[in-house]
């Protein structure tokens, strides 16, 4: 009898083992599978964090360089600003010659289109010799009937009798006129 009862005493000692050692098992199972559980979870946040951070970067290089684009732009801005500020700083300074203030009124006189009689104004600075231009040329002197000053740098703007019609031909318009035709090509040629 002892024996028989050593022998499942032995037979349950043993199948507690296997119970013991089972469960160990599966507890080591468990314990890889959380583990790889937690691995895979920290790659996801590792890689979700890197993508955030790489488009935080791509942000802020795209913002420089826009900023940077900017600036360049500011400057370039600034010089053509200061070219075309000299430019009419220099036509204030600058007088009229015979020629070109002659062809100023022809063509002013040519672009109001009409036959009667016109004025003629003109910058103090130039007065005299506008009247001797006028006074000079048979054809002008047949069209314009009275010649004025006007506030402008230079140049001529002519009207006809009832100021209903009028050619600005002074040096700041045609300069205006002219701007946005040259300065894209200077813009070229500096930068």
């Amino acid at each position: 009898m002892q024996n028989i009862s050593n022998a499942v005493v032995d037979k349950v000692k043993e199948e507690a083992r296997a119970t013991i050692n089972e469960a160990e098992e599966e507890a080591k199972r468990e314990l890889e599978k959380a583990k790889a559980q937690r691995d895979a979870r920290f790659e996801m946040e590792k890689k979700r964090l890197l993508s955030s951070a790489q488009e935080e970067a791509a942000r802020i290089t795209a913002q420089n360089a826009m900023q940077a684009r900017q600036k360049v732009a500011n400057a370039k801005a600034g010089v053509l600003d200061e070219i075309v500020q000299k430019t009419r700083a220099e036509l204030k300074k600058v007088p009229s010659n015979q020629e070109s203030l002659a062809y100023l009124i022809n063509d002013a006189i040519n672009g109001i289109g009409q036959s009667g009689r016109l004025t003629l104004l003109v910058s103090e600075k130039d007065l005299a010799l506008a009247k001797d231009i006028v006074k000079a040329d048979k054809g002008m002197s047949a069209v314009i009937s009275e010649i004025k000053t006007c506030e402008c740098d230079g140049g001529v703007l002519i009207e006809n009798e009832d100021r209903t019609l009028s050619v600005d031909n002074t040096y700041t318009t045609r300069l205006d006129m002219l701007l946005p035709r040259i300065l894209p090509e200077i813009s070229r040629k500096l930068f």
